[in-house]
């Protein structure tokens, strides 16, 4: 799976998700910006929305079918969710394929369920 364009993608989804909370936003949509926590550009419930339709690009456009809200996911000492980056090295773990521009952290590995 090419890291750098799911990057690229998931980020465009993510502008596409802060433009539809239709509040007006300061900060650069890239891809360490924030998903969770202090510095969030989403809401909870854009969040959710942001998360669904992650998982619906990976079905069509990548041929992938994962789950990003799970167990596993939920019981990390560090949260997938973080970033746009974080999570695209989350779905590169799920969907069980290399990333081809950069190595995903070998301590994030998980197990397909």
């Amino acid at each position: 799976m090419d890291r750098a364009r799911l990057i690229e993608s998931m980020t465009e989804l993510l502008r596409a998700a802060v433009d539809a909370q239709g509040e007006q936003h300061e900060m650069e949509i890239l891809a360490d910006s924030a998903l969770v926590g202090a510095d969030t550009v989403l809401s909870s419930l854009a969040l959710v929305t942001y998360i669904l339709d992650v998982e619906a690009f990976l079905d069509a456009d990548m041929g992938q079918q994962v789950t990003l809200v799970n167990e596993q996911a939920l019981s990390r000492s560090q949260s997938p969710f973080r970033t746009v980056e974080t999570l695209a090295d989350y779905v590169i773990e799920l969907s069980g394929t290399a990333a081809s521009d950069e190595e995903v952290e070998p301590d994030r590995r998980v197990a397909q369920g």
